[in-house]
């Protein structure tokens, strides 16, 4: 019998934005199971390929693309062309499973969410994006892992949120929490998961969001180390510190890095215009593109790591190869993303940029006598430069690259690239961020002011005149708002029926509500 008032007053004590030793415990809790479900989504993209080297199954059908892809160019043209095709009907038949207002997927999901929804994610949506990523990376389509990943973590720290019925005001914060956990176990990179997570997912540095989320990625990483060890995602060589002619090199990459990114982002927003809200056509047509993309440029399918550990480590490619494979790259996955393929386009971003950034070093050392001894460094600044750029998320990069490459040699040429890059894209070709350009497409508004942001991180609970301590309930309200509901709900509704006060209300089973006190304008002023 104890567990039900130890429940009610945790709740109670979270509606308080001062609650920073509960919602951290439920943060750890939310990281151990982030990062043991993106444990599992990678052991399963593991085994496909493993399975696939089996008599049972084709060699061919599948590619391991976990940490080192397989070569897509060993694969009959038939394959390349006929996997991706397969790969689209299957996400058609299963993304029809959710109703059609949740058919969006990735980090811009997660984002509107947070934005419009109070940070409530449906656990179906989760649940297919965590198949629909899967299906499309085995598939072949030029997509990423980390928008899938986000939304996966980001859905789990809501729905655990959900179950546990806590307040609204804490949702937001436990799936800011599971997309850190998303970042810090993909990459092994704890600090870029926390930063990735305040500056692209919820936009807001707070005192009482930052604690949770860093333990949150703590406890991911933790996961992620215990099952593969403590290396990053890119086994990256000694940088070593760069020469004046060197710089002068990343100045120029990093602005046509952000030529690059501006294109990107156009193409992508022209693709989210011809879809609409069709749902097959669209997959099928991505589908079509993708095999045909793939027979012609096998090197394009696929994540990407790929070639992006072979340029690292200064693997030679021919320059008109790697314009080829950049624009190709660029296009396709696009395309892809935006006619509705549950991918995210950080992971072809970085393989982008690291492309862009080796094919300027091979042009100025065929032109301009530069040596290519540096083609790690400059694959590196041009990754981070397109990641950066894409998203407009400047801190997030940095703190990415530096944690990858562990040298604080990279500082000063990573911020020059990143700088130069996002100013190129955004004031020079005049585009935000992708999800950004994506919610203006839609039409939808994600600004929230920050009276807003602060009201949302006070439940009702915590400022309502509880019925027990006076007898408030004597004249009702003739409004009533849920218990569970943030500050900025009230206000909000107290502005729409144009009243002062709102009943709050508990619900109870069989749709029965119980009245739990009056919450009133004065009180949610008093917070301002």
């Amino acid at each position: 019998m104890p567990t039900k008032p130890s429940i009610h007053k945790l709740r109670m004590r979270l509606a308080q934005s001062e609650a920073l030793p509960q919602l951290t415990l439920i943060a750890l809790f939310t990281g151990l199971l982030s990062g043991g479900f993106l444990a599992v989504f990678e052991q399963m993209l593991y085994l496909a390929g493993a399975f696939s080297q089996r008599s049972l199954i084709p060699e061919q059908i599948f590619s391991t693309v976990v940490s080192v892809e397989s070569g897509y160019e060993s694969l009959s043209p038939l394959i390349r062309f006929f996997a991706p095709v397969a790969g689209a009907v299957l996400l058609s038949l299963l993304i029809k499973l959710c109703p059609r207002d949740q058919r969006s997927f990735g980090i811009a999901h997660v984002i509107e969410r947070l934005t419009l929804n109070r940070g409530w994610l449906p656990i179906r949506n989760t649940i297919i994006q965590f198949f629909g990523a899967f299906i499309a990376l085995i598939s072949g389509f030029s997509v990423g892992r980390e928008g899938p990943a986000v939304h996966i973590g980001a859905g789990v720290g809501s729905y655990l949120g959900q179950i546990l019925r806590l307040p609204a005001n804490t949702l937001g914060v436990l799936a800011g929490c599971g997309a850190a956990a998303a970042i810090a176990a993909l990459f092994n990179t704890p600090m870029a998961g926390v930063i990735f997570a305040m500056e692209v997912v919820m936009k807001e540095y707070t005192l009482e969001s930052f604690i949770p989320i860093m333990a949150s990625a703590v406890m991911a990483s933790v996961v992620t180390q215990t099952v593969y060890g403590s290396t990053t995602a890119f086994q990256i060589p000694v940088i070593p510190l760069a020469s004046i002619e060197e710089l002068l090199l990343t100045v120029i990459t990093a602005l046509i890095i952000g030529l690059l990114a501006a294109l990107f982002i156009r193409v992508n927003l022209f693709a989210i215009k011809k879809k609409q809200k069709r749902l097959t056509i669209p997959l099928l047509c991505a589908g079509l593109l993708m095999g045909i993309m793939g027979v012609l440029i096998p090197a394009t399918m696929g994540v990407g790591y790929d070639t992006i550990q072979s340029l690292l480590h200064g693997e030679t490619f021919t320059i008109s190869f790697l314009v080829i494979l950049l624009l190709a790259k660029l296009v396709i996955t696009a395309v892809v993303v935006g006619l509705g393929v549950p991918g995210g386009v950080i992971g072809p971003s970085l393989m982008m940029g690291a492309t862009t950034g080796a094919c300027m070093t091979m042009i100025a050392s065929q032109f301009f006598n530069i040596s290519t001894a540096q083609i790690t460094f400059h694959t590196v600044t041009g990754m981070i430069a397109m990641m950066a750029a894409v998203l407009q998320a400047p801190l997030a990069a940095l703190v990415t690259v530096l944690e990858m490459t562990q040298s604080s040699e990279i500082i000063l040429p990573a911020m020059l690239s990143i700088v130069i890059a996002c100013l190129t894209s955004s004031q020079l070709c005049g585009q935000q961020g992708i999800f950004a350009m994506q919610f203006q497409v839609k039409g939808l508004n994600i600004r929230v002011s920050p009276m807003a942001q602060l009201l949302n991180r006070v439940g009702v609970a915590s400022l309502m005149v509880d019925n027990r301590s006076s007898d408030v309930l004597s004249n009702p309200p003739a409004h009533s708002i849920d218990i569970q509901s943030t500050a900025h709900e009230a206000l909000k509704m107290m502005d729409d029926y144009k009243v002062n006060q709102l009943l709050v209300i508990k619900q109870k089973a069989e749709n029965k509500t119980k009245p739990c006190g009056v919450i009133t304008r004065t009180s949610i002023r008093q917070l301002l």
